[in-house]
């Protein structure tokens, strides 16, 4: 039986040294040592289980770790099939470095060779990227969301007791997996308790569809070269055009007049909302802006999520809000709470005006069924509110889509137009406001 063990080359280097893997097995002259293009500062590595050290000075350990599992693990592969391709004889030195020299370069180092994780080295490597771009608040949306993904293909895998990796990705899988996930099941946590689980709505099943077909993308791509397989392309990502609700301009003004001064929480929470219905800007923008972006009449902010930079005039209801709070926060709008908590407090102010409890009715799919719901217009309020708030305002007043799109950064008018929600009425409203100023122009 072959041992396999990592050795640095150089246990005294101040610096990153190569990290050899070396091979032995009865009846070998010498050892095989072969270079896993690693490579670690000897400070990082722990020469009793041969793997780097757990330490914050070397964040990257566990996918360090991880590539060597690998190729230990491909190592071991290959020596295991020669042997039972060949009479349970061992290669030669030669024969062995080269064939792991081939599936070492095919792996392109040891990325990971399995779906899930790859998954978890695709999650890694993005939140890196990210924090490289400086696109910290997005770090946790890309965390949580793919690694929630990443959860329920576990979950598929342990409750239907099947295999679950790149070649399984087929139609049947497809079918199987959207069930599982439109079904309300109950499990035990880990305090004993009973609670229940998915039975998700259409477009959360979307969410997850989307984001595994990236994942399966990206593992096919040729930097990644590890998903040989196709099927997953005809995967379709569910989506349902949920009744979102907007405020129109009468209710804005309304809130902007509403008296808050003995609740000074709410009254910023109401402020911080109007400024993203004015702006078009979303949460972690628009809860965002400091003196250094204001310059003159507009309004120069590099979004987060993009790091695309935006150009949006101050609308006079902005103006006066920023004047507002100019002294106590330096020329810059009051700190945010969190998103969650604002849209909470969003449903008090909400609850103050009698033109936000008229009755919507939204209709959703979840768990496999339709559901309708009658609730009040305020009980729906949400922070993203104020974004779909902008863009419909603004197309209602007739402003070309292009311009609204450079201000909201939608890159496609498909993305931009799901934000619109305008009723069969207000489109004949356009359209015979149209008409009316045309028809100025042919009596002149």
């Amino acid at each position: 039986m072959a041992n396999y063990n990592f050795n640095l080359r150089d246990r005294n280097s101040k610096k990153a040294t190569p990290l050899n893997l070396v091979v032995r097995w009865p009846g070998l002259k010498s050892p095989i040592r072969f270079y896993t293009r690693e490579r670690i500062h000897p400070d990082y590595w722990n020469y009793d289980t041969q793997r780097a050290k757990n330490t914050k000075k070397f964040p990257e350990h566990p996918e360090f770790n991880q590539r060597l599992d690998n190729i230990e693990a491909t190592a071991k592969n290959l020596f295991r099939q020669y042997q039972n391709d060949n009479d349970h004889n061992a290669p030669s030195p030669t024969e062995y470095k080269k064939l792991l020299e081939e599936a070492i370069k095919e792996t392109k180092s040891g990325i990971p060779t399995t779906l899930f994780e790859f998954t978890e080295y695709f999650i890694e490597q993005t939140k890196k990227k990210l924090q490289t771009e400086k696109r910290v608040d997005s770090r946790s949306d890309i965390s949580g969301s793919y690694s929630q993904t990443l959860m329920c293909l576990k979950d598929f895998a342990k409750d239907k007791n099947k295999r679950v990796d790149f070649d399984t990705m087929d139609n049947d899988f497809y079918s199987d997996f959207v069930e599982y996930l439109e079904t309300f099941k109950t499990v035990t946590n880990k305090r004993g308790k009973k609670i229940k689980k998915y039975g998700f709505s259409a477009n959360t099943i979307g969410k997850h569809v989307k984001n595994l077909k990236r994942i399966l993308n990206e593992a096919a791509s040729p930097e990644m070269n590890v998903n040989k397989f196709t099927n997953y392309k005809k995967f379709k990502v569910i989506k349902e055009d949920t009744d979102s609700i907007y405020l129109n301009e009468d209710e804005l003004q309304s809130m902007y007049d509403l008296d808050l001064s003995k609740s000074p929480k709410l009254e910023r929470v109401r402020d911080l909302f109007l400024v993203g219905a004015w702006t078009g800007l979303r949460f972690s923008d628009f809860t965002n802006i400091r003196a250094k972006y204001i310059q003159g009449e507009f309004i120069h902010i590099p979004t987060k999520k993009t790091v695309h930079k935006v150009v949006i005039p101050i609308h006079w209801t902005v103006k006066a809000i920023m004047d507002k709070y100019k002294d106590k926060y330096d020329n810059s709008l009051p700190p945010a709470i969190s998103n969650t908590k604002m849209n909470d407090y969003l449903k008090d102010v909400g609850a103050e005006l009698d033109e936000l409890k008229k009755i919507e009715s939204i209709v959703y799919t979840k768990a496999g069924k339709t559901i309708h719901v009658k609730k009040q217009k305020w009980e729906l309020l949400t922070t993203h509110t104020a974004r779909r708030s902008f863009a419909t305002n603004m197309y209602l007043r007739g402003i070309p889509v292009i311009t609204i799109m450079a201000i909201t950064g939608h890159k496609t008018e498909k993305a931009f137009l799901r934000y619109i929600k305008v009723t069969p009425d207000e489109h004949a409203k356009i359209m015979m406001k149209n008409w009316q100023e045309q028809n100025k122009l042919r009596v002149v």
